[in-house]
């Protein structure tokens, strides 16, 4: 199976409490990649990266941890984005994000070879920024013409105007199969973070998996019309949320692999103990991720979690 994750590419610049600063690749769907490649999963990288030094940290990373590259262009006139994560206390994250507008870059990026066998990711502010939609929406309809899964993650951060965004936000959610977004982000959108009143408000597939993850509290699951809730552990030693869902995003991904489902099973049901599966994998590595100071999940859970 091959995954495609779409996105922008920032330097994650993390400041703890204790005054300890670290650098390290990120962006959402960086995120994702990074955790789809350490677990052997093939994955590629598809995003706009300036000729800075800033955009070497975040490729030698990627070609590191064997993320394709080849879906990736620089450009002179753009400078790669920076976010800097000021943790609190609790270890949870305020963001200040710095980066150029697309307005006159002109992504000349291929679209990759899809069949049944791929999955699309895609999220953040970046999926409906007008540049970005004009390869996402040619992207996104070769994935269904061709049968391949497609994910969403809205992943609200600053800049997010509801009045203007949120009909962007959910055009996204159509396009997708699974939508995975915090309590959160919904309430940004939709004032609720009930996943049967955002099914409703959308206008969702039944056959659409709707997930809302609230922190550390249950996960609810909605599709085909039903309810679930999963229980989250207590974090042992929580030192950071940065990258958590992203996390938690690629447990999802990685177990729809692992088990070998594709969309049509959306249709006819997936049965409960897989999404259990699905839900416990996403758990699983998001507490994982907040036990430390990246934003990926540890070595020693991916070595665990391929030879499962």
């Amino acid at each position: 199976m091959q995954f495609y994750t779409c996105g922008e590419l920032l330097l994650d610049l993390i400041h703890e409490p204790n005054g300890q600063l670290t650098a390290v690749a990120g962006g959402s769907q960086v995120n994702v990649a990074m955790n789809l490649a350490k677990l052997g999963r093939s994955v590629s990288m598809i995003g706009v990266l300036g000729k800075d030094g800033p955009a070497d940290v975040i490729l030698k990373k990627l070609k590191g941890n064997k993320v394709d590259t080849s879906f990736l262009v620089q450009h002179g006139d753009y400078k790669t984005g920076l976010a800097f994560a000021s943790l609190d206390a609790a270890g949870k994250a305020v963001f200040d994000i710095y980066k150029s507008k697309l307005q006159d870059i002109t992504l000349n990026i291929p679209l990759p070879d899809l069949n049944k066998e791929s999955v699309i990711s895609f999220g953040s502010l970046a999926a409906i920024d007008p540049v970005w939609q004009s390869y996402l929406t040619p992207l996104v309809n070769k994935a269904h013409e061709k049968g391949a899964l497609v994910f969403y993650d809205p992943n609200i951060r600053c800049g997010f105007q509801p009045d203007k965004d949120a009909a962007e936000v959910i055009a996204n959610m159509h396009k997708a199969q699974i939508i995975r977004g915090s309590d959160e982000d919904f309430q940004h959108i939709f004032q609720t973070d009930n996943p049967e009143i955002i099914a409703k408000k959308a206008a969702l597939s039944p056959e659409t998996i709707l997930i809302v993850t609230r922190g550390s509290k249950a996960v609810d699951c909605f599709y085909q019309n039903n309810l679930s809730n999963y229980a989250v552990p207590a974090v042992k030693q929580l030192r950071s949320t940065v990258g958590a869902g992203d996390a938690f995003n690629a447990g999802i991904l990685f177990a729809w692999a692992y088990t070998g489902l594709n969309i049509g099973l959306l249709k006819q049901g997936i049965p409960n103990e897989i999404l259990a599966l699905m839900m416990g994998m996403g758990v699983s590595f998001a507490t994982d991720v907040c036990q430390s100071s990246g934003n990926q999940i540890s070595d020693t859970l991916a070595e665990r979690t391929k030879s499962f």
